[in-house]
């Protein structure tokens, strides 16, 4: 009654209003960040030259059986834990939790990245200090912020517009590059003209520019029906390779390596050598809008996968809370106040190629055990479900065996010298595992068990019945009640 007055009604469910559009644009956005202008550049350094766009289109191939692999896994589970809910049928209630937590840290890696290069970009064209670079980050944190606090839809408006944009003039520019503003093509076909391909790290690294599109299977319970997640898996690593591929060839055509290698900005160096200022400004801009891209998309993401994490106990219930607008606006803004600190870390480390290995083989991992899921869950699950892959168990077997070397590729690989080896990327992953598998043996066994007493607490308790008219209570030491005359 009067407890309920004044209070705000809640929003109880998250609401299905993400189409095609959005939710490729939230695929390929995750994927496609300033981040990736970089990994171009790290595939360049194990495949020379325009062989970079061979290794991009195998990277591109693999990652087409990413996408029906999760495809099939999120018609299975076409929830905001969906991943967590396949791995744990397949591996393991404790091992997925911690599997998951892990990988949730991706996200924000590839956030913080995005803000180092950015800012580097930032610096390099205006010449401003490092501490203003940041405010620049900053302020864009709290644009991608405030935008998925008002909704999903407006959320998905902002991910669609800027998606389309980087990713349209990317392209643009990279074809002004090949032809140099009318000039002659200079072998940018001529796939082993600079070098032979040289290796499966080469094909790791290729597989980065496509990570995280799988994410956009958080937001099953937000689509319109679980065809739009299939979609939107297909079509955005497709969109990815297109403008990865032109530029790199682009690159190749128009640039030295040694004038790239290391480099924080090579899209800057790109637009320069294509247009002069003026290309210079124009990927500047593409740059800052990635920025909105992967902070927009991240949150969107990732604090569906934090709300349904607490909606199952795994994290605290105050994240599943909802605002008036249907968002988990604990988790979207616990998401932005980490990646900003974290982000801050790299700006004064400069460590963002490490954060590149680190989140390449992440993916490259998960994308093993997402496999290794289907071949289990193959055999378990017989119920029916919205997308099938063909040949699935010969395939998933294969994705095993492939994504678990091109992880360990990854892992030991040294992301400041293409011809040394590291345990730099495995050691950070090791580190992350560690602290996600101690949250689970320690905290989630006490978050359940505060549930469940809540839970209990909150169960209705059956009254006493009372006797019905005409009987009366026997007094106590006596025996059945008697009826009245």
């Amino acid at each position: 009654m009067a407890a309920a007055e004044g209070a705000p009604p809640a929003a109880v469910a998250l609401r299905r209003s993400v189409g095609l559009a959005t939710a490729t644009a939230t695929s390929a956005g995750l994927a496609f960040a300033a981040i990736d202008y970089l990994g171009v550049v790290s595939v360049m350094a194990y495949a020379p030259g325009a062989t970079a766009a061979l290794a991009i289109l195998i990277g591109g191939v693999l990652v087409l059986l990413v996408a029906g692999i999760f495809s099939e896994l999120n018609g299975l589970y076409p929830t905001a834990a969906g991943i967590r809910l396949y791995l744990a049928r397949a591996v393991g209630y404790r091992t997925a939790l911690s599997v998951t937590f892990t990988y949730m840290t991706t996200v924000v890696l590839v956030i913080a990245a995005d803000a180092f290069l950015i800012g580097a970009a930032v610096r390099h064209i205006l010449h401003q200090p490092s501490a203003l670079a940041y405010v620049w980050i900053v302020v864009l944190l709290g644009l991608a912020l405030t935008a998925n606090l008002r909704g999903v839809r407006l959320a998905g408006w902002v991910q669609t517009l800027v998606t389309y944009t980087v990713l349209s003039g990317t392209a643009v520019l990279s074809v002004l590059a090949l032809f140099h503003v009318g000039g002659a093509f200079h072998r940018p076909f001529d796939l082993f003209g600079k070098g032979s391909f040289s290796g499966i790290q080469a094909l790791a690294f290729a597989l980065f520019l496509y990570a995280a599109f799988e994410w956009v299977t958080t937001t099953a319970e937000e689509a319109r029906t679980p065809r739009v997640i299939t979609g939107a898996l297909f079509i955005a690593p497709f969109l990815i390779w297109i403008v990865a591929s032109l530029f790199a060839l682009a690159l190749a055509h128009l640039l030295p390596f040694s004038a790239l290698h290391h480099s924080a900005y090579p899209q800057l160096l790109l637009g320069k050598a294509a247009l002069g200022t003026v290309g210079e400004l124009w990927m500047l801009a593409l740059t800052v809008l990635t920025a909105l891209n992967t902070f927009n998309g991240g949150f969107l993401v990732a604090s569906r996968f934090i709300y349904a994490a607490a909606r199952e106990g795994s994290l605290p219930r105050q994240f599943a809370m909802l605002n008036l607008n249907a968002v988990p606006w604990l988790a979207v803004v616990t998401l932005a106040c980490v990646s900003a600190v974290v982000a801050a870390v790299v700006f004064a480390t400069g460590e963002w190629l490490l954060l590149v290995a680190v989140g390449a083989a992440i993916e490259a991992g998960i994308y093993a055990l997402g496999s290794l899921s289907l071949l289990i869950l193959r055999r378990r699950e017989t119920r029916e479900r919205p997308f099938r892959l063909v040949a699935g168990r010969p395939l998933a077997a294969f994705g095993v065996v492939l994504f678990t070397a091109l992880f360990l590729a990854t892992g030991f690989s040294d992301p400041k010298d293409a011809s040394h080896f590291s345990v730099a990327p495995i050691a950070v992953i090791a580190v992350l595992g560690a602290l996600s598998t101690g949250y689970v043996l320690v905290f989630v066994p006490r978050l359940q068990a505060a549930a469940a007493a809540r839970a209990a607490a909150n169960r209705p308790r059956r009254r006493p019945q009372r006797p019905p008219a005409g009987v009366t209570e026997p007094a106590a030491g006596m025996g059945t009640p008697s009826v009245d005359a």
